[in-house]
């Protein structure tokens, strides 16, 4: 091995991890609602003339809430002002929209400290970091078609996840091998369940239009309509007991006892589309309002007194939070390409991901660091809490990665809605075969049938270390694939600026171990 592949070894053909530094931090002052709960009994889902006993006045019907300006706190140094882009309200399965910055249109690669493409909120460099780590992908077919959405870890040690397909509407398991997929119908009222979450009481709960769902472990369902109907969406086991659920339609944050109670609050902001919900270390619920007239991290207490931080980049739709590995939490600004995070006091810190690929769903894993969904870009996300972010490529080519969690094996878990898989990520330290995307993953990275003789033909490809090469077989291979690659001569091999050398034919960078 010559000596330039020796010191490969330390960077492997990997993506220099990039971050992007938040450099302003917002705390806004706000609005608090929940002095007019609606409450109400049981409500079995095929009633639906029931009504709240105790209904508060829609979020249509409210003047709106008093809170802080944002107004400088929105027009960051290096940001330019002027009207803030469309936004969508919710998360896509497969956003298709541009990416913000990177490879594409200009912004900063790895190694890189160009500044990413202006645009509404907080400027922020991008820099080196410490090389990220080989992970592994390991896919699972399910058996039927489900188009799986969301998944959390179950009570019962398996990996559950809701069929977006209402073929039928089901939620299915499978063990932490990758085996046994068991599914089980929820209804036969053709709307099928969306968000999942782990109860108190040892049992999956669901949300799904309209309702509330209670599966066992054995698959017995029990369904309860949401009073006054609305779109129920995130949901999340509380610090209190009980299970709490956004309803995006109906603007409120809502929680149901295992014992089947429910109760509802107004968020202030009318028609703010909450969306995704998680429980703090603080003991309260935080939740995403992703609508364009709200832009905004939410908070609720127990008690259901409701407060809200305006995001400092506008039109920015914060689709995922999750809580972080120290006292803040932590969300995606999907439509900005950017990472947020939270303290419980309400100041907030955003960092650019650099290639511009737009995140999802957010999850804090066993390793200290936050991983996310890119669905569009067809990748996994990393950001360490210091904001150097990574990508790396799902191996089954647009499968629209969409939903995470962390099992209870220690590893990743996320959901293929597009491909029909679950898929798996370990490794999270280092020592697996999959390498991060210099410059960030690519959805249209080849997969295997582009004819090639080096490693440069592939001109779709990533164009850098860990992007597709020329595999043994003469055709353009994802590096995921642990394909060693084929070269000429050193300038054949894509990461000859990171000190790869072709020696028997083959870029020292891609075998999965550094070596030649």
């Amino acid at each position: 091995m010559s000596d330039r592949a020796s010191r490969l070894r330390t960077f492997r053909g990997a993506s220099l991890a990039l971050a992007g530094i938040g450099v302003v931090r917002l705390a806004v002052g706000c609005h608090d609602a929940g002095d007019d709960p609606v409450q109400s009994g049981p409500q079995p889902f095929q009633d639906s003339n029931t009504s709240a006993a105790n209904p508060s006045p829609s979020a249509g019907d409210m003047s709106g809430p008093t809170t802080a300006d944002p107004g400088a706190a929105g027009e960051m140094p290096g940001a330019p002002s002027g009207t803030a882009p469309t936004t969508s309200s919710g998360m896509n399965s497969s956003e298709g929209g541009p990416p913000i910055g990177g490879l594409a249109n200009g912004g900063g690669s790895a190694g890189s400290t160009a500044q990413p493409p202006a645009g509404p909120g907080s400027y922020a460099p991008v820099i080196d970091g410490p090389p990220p780590p080989a992970i592994r992908f390991d896919e699972f077919d399910i058996p039927s078609p489900s188009q799986p959405g969301w998944l959390t870890a179950g009570p019962d040690g398996q990996i559950w996840f809701t069929h977006q397909s209402t073929a039928p509407s089901a939620i299915s398991k499978l063990n932490v091998q990758g085996a046994a997929f068991v599914q089980y119908t929820t209804s036969i009222t053709n709307t099928g369940p969306r968000g999942i979450a782990p109860g108190p009481d040892g049992n999956l709960w669901y949300s799904k239009q309209g309702g509330i769902g209670r599966m066992q472990p054995n698959g017995t369902v029990n369904e309860y309509g949401v009073p006054n109907g609305g779109d129920s969406a995130g949901i999340t086991k509380g610090p209190d007991g009980n299970l709490w659920f956004t309803q995006q339609i109906n603007n409120r944050i809502s929680r149901i006892t295992p014992a089947a109670q429910f109760q509802s609050f107004d968020v202030p902001t009318p028609s703010s589309g909450p969306l995704a919900i998680t429980t703090g270390k603080d003991g309260n619920l935080w939740f995403t309002e992703t609508a364009l007239a709200a832009n905004k991290i939410g908070r609720a207490t127990p008690a259901g007194q409701i407060t809200e931080f305006a995001i400092p980049t506008l039109a920015s739709n914060p689709t995922g939070i999750t809580q972080g590995p120290g006292d803040e939490l932590w969300f995606t600004l999907h439509d900005v390409a950017k990472i947020g995070k939270i303290t419980p006091a309400g100041e907030i810190t955003e960092y650019w991901i650099p290639s511009g690929n737009r995140p999802a769903r957010i999850v804090a894993g066993p390793d200290g660091n936050l991983w996310f969904t890119l669905t569009a870009a067809n990748g996994i996300g990393r950001i360490t809490p210091l904001g150097q972010v990574s990508e790396y490529s799902v191996p089954t080519k647009a499968s629209d990665p969409y939903d995470l969690a962390v099992g209870p094996d220690g590893n990743l878990w996320f959901t293929e809605l597009s491909s029909n898989k679950i898929g798996r990520v370990s490794n999270l330290g280092g020592g697996g075969n999959a390498m991060a995307s210099e410059g960030g993953v690519r959805a249209g990275e080849l997969g295997g049938d582009t004819g090639c003789r080096k490693d440069t033909d592939c001109v779709e490809s990533g164009k850098a270390c860990g992007g597709d090469v020329c595999g043994v077989a003469l055709v353009c291979v994802l590096a995921v694939s642990g394909d060693p690659g084929a070269c000429s001569t050193d300038d054949d091999c894509w990461c000859k600026s990171h000190g790869a050398t072709c020696e028997n034919g083959h870029c020292s960078f891609v075998a999965a171990d550094g070596q030649q």
